[in-house]
C-alpha cells in the first residue's frame, strides 16, 4: 500500500516527460521547415539532366523549388525536365527560364533573383544529389539563426585520375576553397547582405563569392554547419574550372586581391598550386598518372 503513491508519482512524471518531449518535437519541426531553392544552369545537357532532376524529385523534404536557367539549349534538355516534373505532377515546383546568358555566374544570379526559398543551393546539370534525404538533413541542420550555411562532402567522379569522396578542406581562403560549393546550402539573406556572383569570373566565381561574403558578413566562414558522413552530392569531373585549372587558379588570385585578402600566405599557396598544376601536366604527358592518383587519394582522405 505504501508503494502506490510512489508508483502514481512515477506514472504522472512519465506522462509529463513524454508530453514535454512531444511538444518539443512538434515545436522543433514546426520551427525548422525551410523552403529550399535549387538553381541549375543548363545548356545542351540532355545526357545527364534526367538524373539531376530525378534526384530532386525524390527528396523526402518536399518544400523546395527547382529553377532551371537554360542558355537556349538546342537538344532535348528542356523536354526531359518537363517530362520528369509532369510525370510526378509537380510542375508547380519547377521554374524555367530559357534565354541567352553570359556564363555560369550570370545564370546563377538570375536564379538567385527568382528564388523564393529561404535556402539556396546550386546544382550543375551534370551533378545530382547523392540520396533522397539530403534536403531533410540540410533542413534539420539549420537549427538556429546563427547558422548561415550548411555544407558537406561530395563524391567526385573522375574517370581519368580516380574517383573519391572529397571532404571540405575548411581552410583559410588564402589557402584555397574551404568548402565543396555543390554541397553548400546558403540562407538567401547571405546574398541580400553580401551581393551575388561577380559575372566577370568564368571559373572561380564560387570562390570569389565566399571572399565577398567573408568580407561583408562578420565571421561568415565560422557560421556554417558541417554535415559529415555520406556525401550530399555526386559531382562529375569535366566542369569549366576542372578543365581550365590554370585559369581557375588565376581567378582565385584575382578574387583574393579584389577583396583585399591577398597576403604573403596567399602568395605562398598560390605558388604551390601553380607548381602542382605543372607537375600534374608533366606526369600526365609522361605516363605517370598513377602518381597523380596516389597524391589525390592522400589529399582527399
Amino acid at each position: 500500500m505504501q508503494r502506490k503513491p510512489f508508483r502514481c508519482f512515477l506514472f504522472k512524471s512519465k506522462i509529463l516527460i513524454d508530453y514535454a518531449y512531444l511538444c518539443s518535437k512538434e515545436w522543433t519541426s514546426s520551427k525548422i521547415n525551410m523552403k529550399i531553392t535549387v538553381i541549375t544552369p543548363t545548356f545542351n545537357s540532355e545526357k545527364f539532366i534526367r538524373q539531376n532532376v530525378q534526384s530532386i524529385l525524390s527528396q523526402t523534404h518536399t518544400d523546395y523549388e527547382h529553377i532551371i536557367i537554360d542558355n537556349q539549349s538546342k537538344d532535348a534538355t528542356l523536354s526531359i525536365i518537363r517530362e520528369e516534373y509532369d510525370a510526378k505532377a509537380l510542375t508547380e515546383k519547377l521554374v524555367v527560364v530559357s534565354e541567352n546568358d553570359n556564363g555560369i555566374a550570370e545564370a546563377f544570379n538570375k536564379g538567385v533573383t527568382l528564388a523564393s526559398g529561404e535556402v539556396i543551393a546550386f546544382l550543375n546539370s551534370d551533378d545530382f544529389y547523392f540520396s533522397d534525404d539530403v534536403f531533410q538533413k540540410v533542413n534539420g541542420a539549420f537549427n538556429g539563426n546563427e547558422i548561415l550555411f550548411v555544407h558537406g562532402n561530395i563524391f567526385f567522379e573522375d574517370e581519368k585520375y580516380g574517383s573519391n569522396i572529397r571532404k571540405p578542406l575548411m581552410c583559410k581562403l588564402q589557402q584555397g576553397m574551404p568548402f565543396n560549393h555543390p554541397a553548400m546550402f546558403m540562407r538567401k539573406k547571405c546574398f541580400e547582405q553580401a551581393g551575388v556572383f561577380d559575372s566577370t569570373f568564368r571559373f572561380a566565381m564560387d570562390f570569389e563569392l565566399l571572399c565577398q561574403m567573408s568580407d561583408r558578413t562578420p565571421n561568415f566562414l565560422k557560421k556554417g554547419f558541417y554535415l559529415n558522413g555520406i556525401p550530399l552530392v555526386h559531382m562529375r569531373g569535366g566542369g569549366a574550372s576542372w578543365l581550365q585549372e590554370k585559369e581557375s587558379v588565376g581567378e582565385v588570385k584575382k578574387a583574393l586581391k579584389k577583396n583585399k585578402l591577398w597576403n604573403v600566405s596567399a602568395g605562398y599557396y598560390y605558388a604551390l598550386r601553380r607548381l602542382r598544376i605543372f607537375l600534374k601536366s608533366y606526369m600526365d604527358k609522361t605516363g605517370l598518372l598513377i602518381l597523380v592518383k596516389f597524391w589525390r587519394k592522400i589529399k582527399w582522405q
